[in-house]
């Protein structure tokens, strides 16, 4: 498995021995989640008081291709060709039912 790096508001974070998924329809590449970072997600909208029905409608942004829309349900494992192409560029995350 390749090393994507991706940037959060830390600096730098590379991501190692993470699973690195594709879109089964465009080939965006993105990473799942862990429960860490969906907790910290939860944490910094805590304040806005969200309804389910819009912690719901957040939550599915992160269930979809950012490029394409696509459901997360289609994503395959990144074969080395999507990770040549994602380098340099932004590798978004995915949420995979772990909340």
């Amino acid at each position: 498995m390749g090393v994507v790096a991706e940037t959060l508001r830390t600096g730098p974070l590379v991501l190692r021995d993470r699973k690195i998924l594709a879109c089964g329809s465009c080939g965006w590449v993105h990473y799942p989640m862990t429960v860490e970072e969906k907790l910290a997600i939860d944490r910094s909208l805590a304040r806005y008081n969200l309804t389910r029905a819009e912690q719901l409608l957040h939550e599915s942004a992160y269930r979809q291709c950012l490029r394409c829309e696509s459901p997360v349900g289609g994503f395959r494992p990144a074969a080395e060709r999507d990770l040549v192409r994602a380098a340099g560029h932004i590798v978004t995350p995915v949420l995979i039912d772990n909340s």
